[in-house]
């Protein structure tokens, strides 16, 4: 292995680079330093790669060495352990029921929110007479004038986005 401070040939720094010697001239003509030999200082080389060339396009030129194919390998496999550890860890969340499914959780939420509808309905129906009772109305009246205002209440309710509602903490 050839030391960092010592000077290689253009396709030998392509190589070191994981690009190809055509990408390295191009590179030398937009100012990757060079040696008066035509050879290029590996530590000044590499400074200059890590200064002036994006990450996301660093490896990308063609050249095909074994330690670019190990290191796509490697990090495959490290990709790879990342997923099953998120796996791992949303089927612990779901087994001690931190996470629902969302088909679920609608279902839930919808029959809570029909529930709580007829719940309010029936209020109506109850009430009406008795509040007519109490102030001596006409008990058809009453509840005419009760039902077309929860109506409209609960309208009110299902226009409001959700996120109105709070966080329910």
């Amino acid at each position: 292995m050839t030391k960092l401070d010592s000077a290689e040939t253009k396709t030998a720094f392509a190589a070191r680079v994981g690009l190809t010697k055509g990408r390295i001239s191009q590179l030398v003509a937009e100012g990757l330093p060079v040696r008066p030999d035509g050879r290029i200082d590996v530590a000044v080389g590499l400074a200059w790669i890590e200064n002036n060339l994006d990450p996301a396009r660093r490896h990308k030129g063609g050249a095909a060495s074994p330690t670019r194919a190990a290191t796509t390998l490697a990090e495959a496999k490290r990709l790879h352990e990342i997923v099953k550890v998120q796996r791992a860890k949303l089927a612990y969340e779901r087994e001690r029921g931190e996470l629902v499914e969302t088909a679920a959780a609608t279902r839930t939420v919808f029959a809570r929110a029909r529930a709580e509808r007829d719940a309010h309905m029936a209020w109506v129906q109850r009430t009406a007479p008795l509040l007519a009772a109490e102030v001596g109305a006409d008990p058809r009246a009453t509840f005419a004038a009760l039902d077309r205002m929860m109506r409209e209440h609960l309208e009110h309710l299902a226009d409001l986005p959700l996120g109105s509602f709070g966080d329910g903490a």
